[in-house]
């Protein structure tokens, strides 16, 4: 009787360690993934992309979310178009993810790809990355108002720097310019990095980036932060107020990141996907070296949610270029 009890107990407490080993590794227990994983970022190494897929991957390695490896693949080239085709390409196949940023939407609204975001499978929305206004240090202009009066009193009389006719530092700017009746002179650069050198060189007057991506110039006081363009202030930048505050109602906008897989993805592989990235978005390292080191605003969205999240966020981008006759 002893003995038999003692081997019920046992296999009891075997069924125990089983269960929260599964619950601690996403992939045990003979579902997904039963191989590697790649993850495409369709763009080159250093951008917000590459760091992003490459934090995932680095978080997914440590807190061994998955028992199979995710690979950073960059496949940069026609403003994402490139990596976006190739993830297209493996319709079906949960094993090839992608990083979503704005050339996700920009690209096929200015048809030069034909894979919107009903091409593919939105897994999870992971991050809103916002957007600082920046004067150089010394600079005459000390606020969002004195820009506004200067260009009321003479349009394009202020130089802000950009990333281009897409990007979405051009679209901030076109809702302070519809909001306030102003017309800045918007000047195109090839990089965040030529935008900010020519800002620190007196060249343009001021310019939008990623806190993060400008971080460094923020601290070393080259660059001088003077409005937020989001909901809410950064929490690494707690003293710089939000245009709303200064009355600019309508300037608010943040880059959404997420992850996107192929489509036609099946169902089981895509809710082990969701749950994956909802314990990553969970995780101290993600917060640290991820959310709170870039500066970004972390969030988590599950496929449905994000989905809609993506298709609202290409009703802004539709109408904003539209507007500005960057698309008929």
């Amino acid at each position: 009787m002893r003995y038999r009890l003692w081997s019920v107990v046992s296999a009891l407490v075997l069924l125990a360690l089983v269960v929260t080993s599964g619950c601690s590794n996403l992939s045990l227990g003979g579902g997904y993934p039963k191989k590697d994983i790649e993850f495409v970022v369709p763009f080159g190494a250093g951008g917000g992309s590459d760091i992003l897929g490459r934090s995932i991957a680095a978080v997914f390695d440590s807190e061994k979310i998955f028992k199979k490896p995710m690979t950073v693949v960059n496949k940069a080239g026609g403003s994402g178009a490139v990596g976006y085709a190739y993830i297209a390409e493996k319709k079906g196949d949960p094993y090839y993810l992608g990083t979503v940023s704005s050339s996700f939407w920009t690209t096929p609204l200015i048809n030069k790809s034909d894979l919107n975001y009903t091409k593919f499978t939105m897994v999870a929305g992971l991050a809103y990355d916002g957007y600082v206004l920046l004067v150089k240090k010394g600079s005459k202009i000390t606020s969002p108002k004195d820009m506004v009066d200067a260009l009321k009193a003479k349009p394009k009389s202020v130089n802000i720097g950009g990333t281009g006719m897409t990007s979405d530092d051009r679209v901030v700017t076109y809702l302070w310019e519809k909001e306030s009746g102003i017309q800045f002179n918007y000047v195109p650069f090839n990089s965040g990095g030529e935008v900010m050198t020519n800002l620190l060189g007196g060249h343009i007057d001021a310019a939008w980036a990623n806190p993060g991506e400008a971080l460094g110039q923020i601290q070393s006081g080259d660059a001088v932060p003077i409005a937020v363009a989001s909901p809410n202030r950064f929490a690494g930048l707690k003293d710089v107020p939000t245009m709303k505050e200064l009355g600019f109602n309508t300037v608010s906008f943040l880059q959404l990141r997420g992850v996107l897989a192929p489509a036609g993805i099946p169902e089981s592989d895509l809710k082990a996907l969701e749950a994956g990235f909802k314990k990553m978005t969970e995780s101290t390292k993600w917060t640290k070296d991820y959310v709170e080191k870039n500066m970004i605003v972390g969030t988590f969205m599950d496929s449905k949610t994000f989905t809609d999240a993506v298709a609202k966020q290409n009703d802004l981008y539709k109408a904003a270029l539209t507007e500005l006759g960057v698309i008929k």
